[in-house]
Order: C-alpha cells, then structure tokens, then sequence
C-alpha cells in the first residue's frame, strides 16, 4: 500500500465556490443584523422625539417654577450636572428633558453616520426648536429659573455639537432655513450672525443676572464655549458641499467675526479649567476664517485683524498658560495651534516691528524661556514652530536664538504622564495632530517623549531646508529656497561662532558625561547635519572655525562629530583638500589627539570621494600618511595602521607572484605593508575590535537626522552618541595593557608559589618575625654594627698646609661625635629588637587567614580582633589593603600591631600545606548549628583559623 504524503491541501473549484458563497451570505447576515439594529434605533428615536417635546416644556415654563427655599445642606453648594440647586420634584423634571434631548441629539447623529440616504426631519426639527427656545429665553427672575437655564445650556452644548459633526448638504440647508425662524434674514447677510450673536447676547445676559453663585456661573460659562465652539466649527464641516463659498463671508460678517474675537480673547484670561480648551479652539476657528476672508481679498492684508488684536491675545494667552499649575498636553497644544496660527505667521509684523519683536516672536520667547521648565511645553513648541518655520523659510531669521536654545536643551527623558495623556485622552491626541507636522513618522515615534526632540526637530527642519534648497538650485532658486539657503548658512555660523567662543562650550578640560559634554554633542550634530549649507561665499570661514575646533582637546565621542563634519566640507570642495588637509597632515609636531583625527579625514575622503577624484586624493593623502604609522604614540599608530589597511585593501590589489614583469621597490615595499597589516596577529585583533565600524561607515547619512538619531535609538541614554573608532582603538590597547598585567601578576603568583614549596623545611618564625620587622617600618638593611666612613671628593681634599693641625683637630672632634651618636644608635637598635623579641613571645601562635575575603569593612575588622587575640599574623590577599582609607578609618591603627601576610587567593593551598608541615592546626570559622564559641574552644598549640566571606571572630 503506498503511504499518502502529507502536504498543503489542494482545494478544488467547487470548494472555493462554496467558501465564496458562505462569506456572501455572512456579509449579507451582517448587513440585515444591521439594519434591523437601525430600524430599531428608528422607532425608538420616534418615540423618543414625542416624550422630547413633552419634558422640554419645562425649560419654557418661566414663571411657573417656583423659588423654593432649600435646605442649608444644599444652600450654598457646588452643583454639578446632577447635583443641582433645586427641588426634588423640579429636579426629577429637568433630568428628564436633558437626558430626552441628548438621546435624540446622539442616535441622529449615529444613524446619519451610518445610514446614508435617510430623513430624521423630525429628530432635527425637535434638537432645533429646543436650541431656538433656549437661545431666545427671556431674563430670569429666580435663582430656580436661572438653575433651570443652566440645565438647558448643558443639554444644548452635547447636542449641537452631535448635530453640527455630521453635518451633510441636506442638514447645512435645514439649518440654514431654520435659522430664519429667528429672524428675517437681511439681503445679503451672512446666515450664521443671528445665530451666533442671539446666543451671545442671551448666554451674557443671563450671566449679568444676580441669582447665580460663582460656581454655578463657572458652569454656564463652560457650556457658553463649548457651544460656540460647535457654531463656530460649522464652515469646517461644510468643506466640500456645494454651499460653501470662497471665503468665509457666506457664514459669518466681519462685525461678527471681531466680535467673537473679542469676547473670546477678553474671557481667555480669568477662563477655568473646563473653557480653556474650548476658549482656545474658538479663537482658532475665528483666526481660520479670517484668513480665508483675507484670500479672497485682492488687498494682501485683511482689516479685520490688526497687530493690536494679536498682542492682546498673546498677553491673554501668556497669562493663562502661566497661571496654569498644570501643563495638559491637550491645553498646551491647543495654545500653540491657537496663538501661532499658520495665517498669522507669514506676516513680517507678527516677528518683528521696528527692530522690536513683534506679538508672535515675544510670545515664542516667553514660551520657551518657560519651557526649560517644562519638558511638554518645550517639545510641542518644538514641533509646531519647526512646522511653521519650514512653511515660512522668511521668518527663519528671526527665530535664530531660539533654534539655539532648542538646539542645546536637555531636560527631563522621560515623562510618563505625557505618554498616559496622549494615550488615554481624545482631547490631548486631536490636538497633537492639529500642529503643524513636519517629523517624519519614525523620528516623532522614538523621540517625541525625550529630551531629544526639541532638537530631532530642528535637525529636521533644516534637513527638509537643505533638501528643498538641492531641488531649487541655490542660485537661480525661488524666494523660499534662497531663504532657506541663507538662513541655514547663518545657523552655522551662530553654531560654529557659540562652540568657539562661548564661555562653557570652548573647554577643553571638562568630564565624560558632563553637562558640558552633552552641549559639545549637541551642537555639533547640528552642524553635522548643516554641512549641506556651506557654500563658496563661507566655506573659508568654516574651515578656519574647524581646524581651531579640531586642535582644541576634546573627548573622542565629539571628535567623530568634527571628523564628520570635514570630510564632508572636504568631499563637497575637492580643492581644499591640497591646499589644506595635506599641509596639516604634514604638521608632525601636531596633538597627537588632532592629528589622529586628520588621519581619519583624509583616509575617509579617499575612500568615499567620487570615482574621478579618488586616485587624485591617494597621490595626495597618502604620503603624509605614511610615516605616522612610525609614531611613538601608541593611539595614533593603532589607529593609522587600522585606516592605512582600509586604504591599502581597497586600492592596492594584491600582486601576481608569477608575473614575469619586474615590480617598482615602491609597489612592493606597499605590497609588504599590506600584507604585514593584513597577517599581523595584533594588527588583526584590533580590527576585529572594531566590528566593522569602517565598512559601515558613511559620511553622508552620518549628517542626516536619520543617521544621528534613529539608527542610535538603541544608545538612546546619552544622545544618541556611538562609539567613535578613536574609543574602540583606545579601549583595545587598554584592554591589551589590562591582559599584560594580568598575566605579570599570575607570573608572580607562580613564582611565589614555588617559593612557598622550596621553602617547606624552613621554619616560620623567622618569616614572622620579618613580617613584623617591615611592619614596624624597620629599614630593609638595617643592621645593630654598621661603620660609616668619609671619603674626600677631590676638591675637598685638606690642605697641608700650615693650618692643617687646626683642620686635623676639627675633623678629630667631629668624628668623636659621630662616634658617640653611632653609640647612641646602637643602644637604640638594640632596645627595639629587644622589644620585638618580647612582642613576639607574648604573641598567640595563631595565624588568621582571610585571603578568601575581598570586602574592605571585614578585613578591617578582623583587623581589629586580631589584634585584641594577639595573633602571630593576618594573611590577606593583597597586603595594600591597609593603604585603603576606609580600611584605616575602620581598623584605627590595628594594623599597624599586627604583622600582616600577603597570600594571594592562588596561593592559599600552597601556604596551608606548608603551614600544616611547620606542625599548625587548621581550623574553619563559620556560624552553624554545630560551632563551638570561640571563648569555650580550646585551641591548639598552633592554630591556623581560615575565614571565609563574611566570617568574623566573636566571643
């Protein structure tokens, strides 16, 4: 029987068929499901319009509602949307007809949603015979009445903003025709004045009245805006019906429209916490159709707002946000898209007036002089301004000083409440999406909750600047581009002027990790990624601000930025690199530091240079090159042999042992170099520490923001900086000096332990007795009969002559003194080896090893016990552990009375064997169930107690 194979299954025609046919009729299951959810939805909407009409009487009732008086529980209090200031009875009414009119205003709004092709005139006809009735409500005359006008209000803000979010042509014209219901409309007239202002002046009216508290007024005024807001939004909405005219002059007048302005801007000021974002989507939906009034102008300016109406809603604006104890991710965006409206921002007057800075350009100062404060506030100003400036290249010039400062700013990395509110908060996500965008995806994603993104966007902005500047042509280009142009080459002089010269930023002297470090990295990446800017006019300039910047000492992880940076000034002006690169190269008695880094430019420019300039570079570069590969400077030699490889692989191919032609000495000679780099062990080990950090290596992408920021989110923890070639060289030869001393210290480790063997048969008193003698600070050739003799230079030799009885009789008497001082010092060695002899009889023949202990506090105190037991001596596994001062703070001179042995922790057998064979006892100390306390232990004669972490000697 042949075994069936298993496989993917084959279906056939009729079974595809049959699938197609079940997925149609699940869709169209689906289908009838849902319509017949709406169909539901229909009847009970119907229903829901009668019982509407019905429970709204009871906002038209006026002075049928009765000013009753509460009780002092609830005289007084906050009312909210269900917590009112009424009576019960009143209450249960005034809760029926706002949940009746809501419930209609939502189910129209879903089933015009998801139903195309339907009336709900009725449903429409009810939410707008109760917006008329509410807006055109006389005075109230009670505090009940005036309670019942807040309930209709909050019943009247969800629904109009349902009904104007799904607004369509046939409902723009049932508004429009309702709208007449309130009153006749005037030739002409914009339809959305009577609207706009009836429900002003009723709204203002009713809070002039004296029968609210101040709570209770705070939340007629936060459903005064939001209501506004909906009004307001109606020509959005409308984009693309077929009512919607050129400009804004069919919805509102220009009256109207400075008069919404007005009252927006005064209330933006003393507004809580509820209007502010609706206060601030008014004012920029006012400022929206300003601008489309002004496009279809022939005028360039519109009148209808002026300088004056912008300072004054920048100084309202400034006075909220810094009054605002909390900085809302949805409240600060909104400012910023409100204030910095795209339609204000190409106005020259808005940045600067007179040499003074204008409305805009002052309220951007202040913003972001606040901001270094709050690191929110910061990114989104960075986001929406860098989106506004790319719109706007003209305006570049004046917002220098503040790229700047966003350009070197570092706060805060991460914030965990900005990253909850834009996930959990609608408000804070639309309002996000509302500023001007100019990040790529990518960068925004990884970045917009760091500290990284004011400057990801600035790098941005001047990378799109650059790119729209290639395209143009920076001659014969546009206005735009020409601005880009030469605002990003003033940057770079304002970059290159601040690292140069400012206080701070000019060290050469300063810590890894510093503040000062992250400010070099920072503005440096900015330059990198303004090197697309440097033209013929500046160029000369930049390259002396470069070799300046490149001598100065600086950590490696800045110098790959300024090696960056020129190779590709180099590679864009292919004759600089004669005229300047080689001489410097030539420069020999150069920092080693600087002339490493020219190393790498010039290795790099051939490597990466164009195909018809490539050789023209070797013939130049390589020369000077060469006899670096000789310096003494163990770094810089590294490095040359590392990068002279690279160029060497790729230029010189490997010769033909064959060949029959006779080989140039130089092409040999170069050959043998190659070949010595290539084969060389240790010049193969440090290549192979660089993990292919040259292949991967590309100048050009290495000044793109993609390259300095994205492809190093993974060392995101200091600014995106990676490991400069420089480090890894510097790191290797470290790591090679750490394994040399290693392997000396195993050498000696060997050499004593053999020691320790060839001196088994020997006693250990003596070797004791040694240890206290150096502990002691005994000089090492000290000995108890010494004779010192003088000796006469040549030119000191005693004169013969007739004074030289005198001279034999001073030299007598000054050797009588030295005499009996030699006495006194004799007398004075033998008291000490005296004392020695009765310290080392009085001492316990007990040796105490704690090699096997490397924490500092123990040894220290075993230090300690050492001493109080009078133990012949401490082995330890490094004797300069009493050098330590913590050992010393600890141990208070205990360690100056107890001899202390060295026994490195590989040597520890060895000197137990050999303590073992000199007749000691070896003891373990340790804390268990089983241990004998050390006061009840009888010890034998010699002890050898071994201790282990942690262990300790207690009594």
């Amino acid at each position: 029987m042949q075994r069936r194979k298993h496989g993917p299954k084959v279906q056939t025609k009729f079974e595809i068929q049959q699938l197609e046919t079940e997925e149609q009729s699940s869709e169209a299951e689906a289908s009838n499901i849902y319509n017949m959810f709406t169909d539901s939805l229909l009847l009970i909407l119907e229903e829901l319009v009668s019982f509407c009409n019905l429970s709204c009487s009871i906002f038209s009732s006026g002075s049928d509602i009765e000013d009753k008086v509460l009780p002092s529980s609830v005289r007084g209090k906050l009312g909210g949307p269900s917590q009112r200031r009424l009576s019960i009875s009143l209450t249960t009414a005034v809760l029926q007809a706002t949940i009746s009119v809501k419930a209609v205003a939502y189910i129209y709004a879903w089933c015009a949603q998801h139903r195309t092709g339907i009336l709900l005139n009725s449903a429409f006809t009810a939410v707008w015979k109760f917006f008329c009735n509410t807006i055109t409500s006389p005075t109230c005359n009670s505090e009940s009445e005036a309670e019942v006008r807040i309930a209709a209000y909050e019943a009247l803000a969800p629904a109009l903003k349902a009904l104007v979010s799904v607004l369509a042509p046939q409902i723009l014209v049932l508004f429009m025709e309702n709208s007449k219901s309130l009153q006749p409309a005037i030739e002409g007239e914009p339809w959305l004045d009577t609207l706009v202002l009836s429900f002003l002046q009723n709204i203002n009216n009713l809070l002039a009245v004296g029968f609210m508290v101040r709570t209770r007024r705070a939340v007629l005024l936060n459903w005064k805006w939001v209501i506004l807001e909906s009004l307001l939004s109606i020509p959005s909405y409308s984009f693309g019906s077929k009512l919607q005219q050129e400009d804004g002059s069919f919805f509102f007048s220009d009256a109207a429209l400075i008069n919404i302005f007005t009252d927006t801007v005064e209330s933006l000021e003393n507004a809580g916490e509820g209007s502010v974002l609706p206060i601030l989507r008014s004012i920029r939906l006012a400022l929206e159709l300003f601008a489309s009034r002004r496009l279809s102008l022939v005028v360039s300016r519109f009148t209808g707002v002026d300088s004056q109406m912008i300072w004054r809603l920048v100084h309202s604006s400034w006075i909220l946000h810094s009054s605002c104890n909390k900085r809302r991710v949805a409240h600060i965006a909104a400012l910023l898209s409100s204030v910095l409206h795209p339609s204000l921002f190409s106005d020259g007057d808005m940045h600067d007036a007179d040499n003074e800075p204008g409305p805009l350009k002052w309220f951007v100062e202040k913003l972001l002089e606040e901001g270094t404060k709050s690191p929110r506030t910061i990114r989104l100003a960075a986001l929406h301004l860098t989106g506004l400036l790319l719109s706007n290249p003209t305006t570049i010039k004046y917002y220098i000083k503040e790229l700047k400062l966003l350009t070197l700013y570092g706060s805060v990395a991460f914030d965990e409440d900005f990253e909850a509110e834009l996930s959990e908060n609608d408000d804070a996500r639309t309002e996000v999406t509302l500023l001007t965008k100019i990040q790529d995806s990518e960068l925004t994603e990884a970045f917009i909750n760091t500290e990284l993104y004011a400057r990801v966007c600035v790098a941005n902005l001047f990378y799109k600047l650059a790119d729209l500047t290639n395209r143009s042509g920076s001659s014969t280009g546009d206005k735009a581009s020409q601005s880009a142009l030469e605002s990003g080459k003033l940057f770079l002089l304002e970059l290159l002027d601040t690292v140069l010269n400012d206080k701070e930023l000019a060290k050469e002297l300063y810590k890894k990790y510093s503040a000062i470090h992250r400010r070099k990295i920072r503005a440096w990446q900015m330059i990198c990624v303004l090197s697309q800017f440097v033209d013929d006019d500046i160029v000369e300039e930049v390259t002396q601000c470069l070799q300046i910047a490149l001598y100065r000492n600086n950590l490696p992880s800045v110098r790959q930025y300024l090696e960056t940076f020129a190779i590709n000034i180099y590679m864009k002006f292919p004759s600089l690199v004669a005229e300047q690169l080689v001489p410097l190269l030539r420069d020999y008695d150069m920092r080693p530091q600087a002339l490493s880094s020219y190393v790498f430019i010039a290795a790099n420019v051939i490597l990466h240079a164009s195909k018809d300039i490539q050789l023209r570079h070797l013939d130049e570069l390589l020369p000077p090159i060469l006899p670096l590969l000789t310096s003494h400077h163990h770094s810089l030699r590294g490095f040359t042999q590392v990068l002279l490889h690279q160029v060497l692989r790729n230029f010189f191919p490997s010769l033909d042992s064959k060949s029959s032609e006779i080989i140039p000495l130089e092409k040999r000679c170069f050959e043998d170099l190659k070949l010595y780099l290539a084969k060389n062990s240790d010049c193969m080990r440090l290549r192979a520490s660089m993990e292919g950090y040259l292949d991967a290596y590309n100048p050009k992408t290495c000044v793109t923001p993609a390259g300095i920021f994205v492809s190093r989110v993974e060392e995101i923890g200091f600014e995106c900086v990676p490991t400069s070639l420089m480090e890894q060289v510097i790191n290797f030869l470290n790591d090679v000096r750490e394994d040399l001393r290693c392997s000396m210290a195993k050498d000696i480790v060997t050499i004593k332990n053999e020691s320790l063997n060839m001196a088994a048969g020997s006693g250990s008193t003596e070797e004791v007795s040694s240890a206290c003698e150096e502990k002691l600070e005994l000089p090492k050739d000290a000995h108890l009969d010494f004779q010192k003799k003088i000796t006469f230079s040549k030119h000191e030799k005693p004169d013969l002559g007739s004074s030289s009885l005198l001279c034999k009789g001073e030299v007598y008497k000054q050797l009588l003194e030295m005499e009996k001082e030699d006495d006194l010092l004799d007398q004075l060695w033998k008291s000490r080896s005296l004392a020695m002899e009765r310290i080392r009889g009085n001492r316990q023949h007990i040796i105490l090893v704690a090699s096997l202990i490397d924490r500092i506090p123990n040894l220290a105190g075993l230090a300690r016990t050492c001493e109080v037991f009078k133990t012949q001596g401490l082995a330890v596994a490094d004797a300069k552990i009493v050098q330590d001062k913590q050992f010393q703070l600890i141990s208070v001179t205990a360690e100056k009375w107890v001899p202390v042995i060295e026994v490195p922790v590989n040597s520890v057998k060895q000197f137990l064997e050999k303590k073992k064979r000199e007749g000691f006892s070896i003891l373990g100390l340790e804390q268990t169930a089983n241990s004998v306390p050390l006061d009840q232990y009888i010890y034998p004669k010699k002890t050898f107690p071994l201790s282990a972490e942690g262990g300790s000697l207690k009594k």
